[in-house]
């Protein structure tokens, strides 16, 4: 319940922020790199955890888990999806859907709560929650290969270290990636598109590191606010976004939250000049 009720504040918190970002009007533009240009084939983007031996369970809306598993059907869940209860769990999808209620609903999709190690691996699809995966306050959990469509925020992370976010397809969510007091995440060759309000959102969040994702088709591609220092957003493709791709904390000077923008093709940034071309 507690976490419910702060994702519900957090959220509030993350639509003011989104109320703030700065959107000039873009010139149109082509990137000049493909998705598959940058992340290869499907074949070649394989989970960094092998699960072929887990058991297969079928699994119910609502469970706890315990114990490490593989699913075996879909769940289309009126309620919360599953909540994860221990370290060093995976929860394979397994090509499985996990539907919710819809995204202005108080439901997660999957809830890690607190703990460490744990991985949520597909392919598979987790759509129609307010969070897609709620991580709060775990350390060095994954999350790789995952669809995330039509939640309100695909992956919330508050109070985490760590996290690790890999090849995961982002797609008609409002945020993709909204990040909370999270330090030390890797988020890395994810493909961001046409999620509403912004792909990336960190909000006193420090030494991230955001690299070789695309995201598209978005009011603002990356926002990194002044309170979160010491982000790494490099090789990013950040493009044709109706708001602005990068935004540091609405025109701050990256010196003075120590941020880094290195390489990122992207067409319009506030302060300018962190594009690598289009600006």
């Amino acid at each position: 319940m507690n976490n419910k009720i702060y994702l519900m504040t957090a959220i509030i918190a993350f639509a003011s922020v989104g109320a703030l970002l700065i959107q000039p009007t873009l010139a149109s533009a082509q990137p000049k790199n493909s998705i598959t240009d940058i992340l290869g084939t499907s074949s070649d983007r394989t989970s960094s955890a092998t699960a072929s031996d887990l058991p297969s369970a079928s699994l119910s809306c609502g469970q706890v888990i315990t114990t490490s598993v593989k699913l075996s059907a879909n769940l289309d869940c009126a309620s919360d999806g599953l909540l994860i209860k221990g370290d060093n769990i995976v929860l394979d999808l397994n090509g499985h859907t996990i539907t919710g209620p819809g995204p202005s609903a108080s439901k997660i999709g999957v809830s890690i709560a607190a703990n460490d190690g744990v991985q949520i691996i597909g392919s598979g699809t987790i759509q129609g929650f307010q969070a897609g995966v709620l991580d709060s306050g775990g350390q060095k959990n994954t999350i790789t290969n995952v669809n995330f469509d039509g939640n309100q925020i695909a992956i919330f992370l508050t109070g985490t270290t760590g996290a690790d976010i890999e090849t995961n397809m982002i797609t008609n969510n409002q945020i993709g990636l909204a990040a909370h007091s999270a330090s030390k995440t890797t988020f890395k060759e994810n493909v961001l598109t046409k999620n509403d309000l912004a792909g990336v959102t960190m909000v006193n969040s420090g030494d991230n590191n955001i690299d070789t994702n695309i995201i598209k088709e978005s009011k603002n591609g990356i926002f990194n606010d002044a309170q979160s220092v010491g982000n790494q957003i490099t090789t990013n493709t950040v493009m044709d976004n109706s708001g602005v791709d990068l935004n540091n904390g609405n025109g701050l000077p990256i010196n003075v939250n120590d941020a880094t923008f290195t390489q990122n093709l992207c067409q319009t940034s506030v302060p300018d000049g962190l594009c690598t071309a289009g600006q």
